[in-house]
């Protein structure tokens, strides 16, 4: 898995509400790790975190 195949799933999972050390169990990283790329997306505003899974998907669509 690439490093941002990684930080999208971990932004995604954040936005969809579940906690930081369930997103860090499921990609098997620190959870401050995971905080920190959450931290970067906007966490703990899903707001932030789903217009920023948003924007990516829209981006990838875009490209292909």
């Amino acid at each position: 898995m690439s490093e941002h195949t990684a930080t999208q799933m971990i932004v995604t999972m954040l936005a969809e509400g579940n906690p930081v050390w369930y997103v860090a169990a499921m990609v098997n990283m620190r959870s401050h790790d995971v905080y920190m790329i959450g931290r970067a997306a906007g966490y703990p505003d899903k707001f932030k975190l789903r217009r920023a899974v948003w924007a990516q998907q829209n981006r990838s669509r875009v490209a292909a």
